[in-house]
């Protein structure tokens, strides 16, 4: 039996809204649309047979939605009923036993829209009926693009003392690519070793070319506010930035290709909200906002957090359709203390191992099934 519990606080009554299946990277989730974010939930699995149990306490399923539990995939049949008077149980009956499933509950930025993502530790159906173990051969790396912000004819921010913001990115780059050549089963890709100018949109190309599994674009911004610091981790925001700061550093980050002509960042609104619903529609912003969680975490061990949260905003380098993207604002080089830390060799290896653990921890509760960081949780489940 594996569990995932989260911590109890105050209870409410919750109503489940929305119920759907998805295959994300080779990896079935349950999403579950709600009213309210619950203050606790339980998930955990049980054998003969195969079911993973999801239980809310104080929770309904809406009435609308009772016909709309259909079962799929790997998923042969869902359930639900009343626990304890007044608490949901929700049960997957699945083919073949789960892995390690994992929970997120979150609430999108800017929105009353809040859900819980159930990753059922499970490949889609196609995968678990070729019943056929993969060869090691078969294995592939996972692909992570780092891409160091800014470059050639385009410095980014200066700090107090003229420090250029790209070059302090492209040295925790170096580093982060360091960290992650050394582990099993990660491949990093640079966007850029040296100081050479890429627009937005070559980046986001690269990382598709890629193939990628998770872009990070590494910054060191500046803020009107001398005294802005900390780290933040950005994803895409699907609607309004999720804070001014968010909107500013978007407006900032886009900037330079709109100064030297390479893209046009005001296109079309209709366009953009096509391809933002796009995004939401394949749960690529949800595994952005999951993956920058885990990174935000480690980032607070060894600094100081601008924000405790992941934020979203309109990042053109973000974009990928297809690929999760995040932003990190390692620190504000326009904040002189947070400046002297950003030239230092010290801070600059400590941020890319934080930003590298991140990646791990992450991927090691979401490893694509046909990759070797999947097969490496397997062999330690035992």
């Amino acid at each position: 039996m594996c569990a995932n519990v989260v911590a109890k606080g105050q209870e409410t009554q919750v109503q489940v809204t929305g119920v759907r299946f998805h295959e994300d990277r080779g990896r079935m989730k349950l999403h579950l649309d709600l009213d309210k974010l619950p203050d606790t939930h339980n998930i955990f699995t049980l054998e003969k047979p195969h079911r993973i149990v999801i239980d809310l306490p104080s929770s309904r399923v809406s009435t609308l939605l009772s016909k709309e539990l259909k079962a799929r995939g790997t998923v042969r049949r869902i359930r639900y009923g009343k626990r304890n008077f007044d608490d949901l149980r929700i049960v997957l009956d699945v083919n073949g036993k789960p892995g390690v499933v994992s929970s997120r509950v979150y609430q999108f930025k800017g929105t009353n829209k809040k859900r819980l993502v159930v990753d059922l530790g499970m490949a889609p159906i196609t995968a678990v009926e070729q019943d056929k173990p993969v060869d090691a051969a078969d294995l592939r790396d996972i692909v992570v693009v780092i891409d160091a912000g800014h470059g050639g004819k385009d410095p980014g921010a200066l700090g107090h003392r003229k420090t250029q913001e790209k070059e302090i990115t492209l040295k925790i780059a170096k580093e982060l690519y360091k960290k992650l050549k050394r582990r099993k089963g990660f491949k990093p890709v640079l966007i850029r070793d040296a100081d050479q100018y890429l627009s937005l949109t070559e980046r986001v190309q690269m990382a598709r070319k890629s193939r990628a599994d998770l872009l990070i674009s590494i910054h060191a911004d500046a803020f009107p506010d001398k005294a802005a610091h900390g780290s933040s981790v950005y994803a895409l925001s699907t609607k309004k930035p999720s804070s001014r700061a968010a909107e500013l550093l978007a407006r900032t980050e886009n900037q330079a290709d709109k100064l030297f002509g390479e893209i046009a960042v005001t296109g079309s609104e209709k366009h953009l909200s096509k391809t933002l619903l796009d995004l939401a529609q394949n749960a690529v912003l949800e595994s952005s906002i999951e993956c920058g969680d885990v990174i935000l975490s480690h980032l607070g061990k060894v600094t100081t957090l601008h924000k405790s949260t992941v934020e979203q905003g309109g990042f053109a380098v973000l974009r990928a359709p297809d690929v999760p993207s995040l932003l990190v604002e390692t620190a504000f080089i326009s904040n002189p203390r947070e400046e002297r830390k950003l030239r230092s060799r010290r801070y600059q290896k400590k941020m890319a191992k934080a930003m590298a653990d991140g990646v791990v921890d992450y991927f090691m509760a979401n490893a694509p099934p046909d990759s070797v960081i999947a097969s490496l949780v397997v062999k330690q489940r035992g």
